[in-house]
């Protein structure tokens, strides 16, 4: 994942990538020891494996529909691996954003 240019949030998948409360844990679990891979849990306890490296995630968003999926995003943005656009104020990101990975989330200027 390169780092994004200017952000086209027309359907809202960036801010609710930032919004909506999803932890990026890495080296736990089901993704320990593997190198690219993270889980990342919902609020609601939902949990889905996302590949950084091939850019893929379990969820049903990007599994059927083919598409860049709220996950894969909130990967890049706790990762550094993608800028934090200024769509949302740093207090309105829900979660520790990056705390629970080896990663430093970037903020756009």
């Amino acid at each position: 994942m390169a780092a994004a240019g200017p952000i086209q949030d027309s359907n809202g998948l960036d801010r609710r990538a930032l919004t909506e409360y999803l932890t990026v844990l890495e080296d736990i679990g089901r993704v320990r020891g593997l190198d690219g891979q993270y889980l990342v849990v919902s609020e609601s306890g939902s949990e889905y494996l996302v590949d950084a490296r091939l850019e893929t995630c379990e969820c049903p968003d990007h599994e059927f529909r083919g598409r860049e999926c709220k996950h894969l995003k909130r990967v890049a943005y706790a990762t550094g691996k993608r800028l934090v656009p200024p769509i949302v104020e740093p207090e309105d990101i829900a979660g520790e954003l990056g705390e629970h990975c080896s990663g430093e989330p970037r903020w756009s200027e």
